[in-house]
């Protein structure tokens, strides 16, 4: 297992596409997402698959499978004037979601970004500029299954 800790830091759209990308298929809580209006910041802990890194050198499931990892992942996003969401329940508590991507985007003339997930739900953070922190906050961890894009 990997030791290393991911931290970085999204400014433009460029580093959002390379966010987007690690951030690929984490499941957030909807319970771990949080809109801090007074200090217009977004936060959310989601439960990365840790695309960066390789299967597990010499070990598999008990079906032969190799394994990956996992990682708990703090994501803030700051100066962010509000947040609205399209098929995300009022009462999140229990909901998992599965993000798909991070993008650029506008809404009334104003910047935003959109956090979207699986299923048609999303979430639009209508913000004067890109500012996003990702950082793992505890070390990667077996996962016997990885995340399957094809279309079968």
């Amino acid at each position: 297992m990997s030791d290393s800790l991911l931290r970085l830091r999204a400014q433009d759209e460029d580093d959002l596409q390379v966010v987007s990308a690690l951030l690929q298929d984490a499941i957030i809580p909807g319970g771990d997402m949080h809109f801090d209006s007074g200090n217009q910041r977004f936060v959310a802990v989601a439960n990365r698959f840790c695309w960066e890194q390789p299967p597990l050198d010499g070990v598999t499931s008990e079906a032969g499978e190799p394994v990956h990892q996992r990682s708990l992942c703090g994501i803030t996003i700051a100066h962010v004037d509000r947040v609205l969401a399209t098929k995300i329940p009022q009462d999140k508590g229990g909901l998992l979601l599965n993000l798909l991507a991070i993008s650029p985007a506008s809404h009334d003339g104003f910047s935003a970004i959109d956090l979207l997930f699986s299923g048609g739900a999303a979430m639009r953070l209508i913000s004067n500029q890109i500012d996003l922190v990702i950082e793992d906050i505890e070390v990667a961890r077996p996962s016997m299954s990885q995340p399957d894009h094809s279309d079968s």
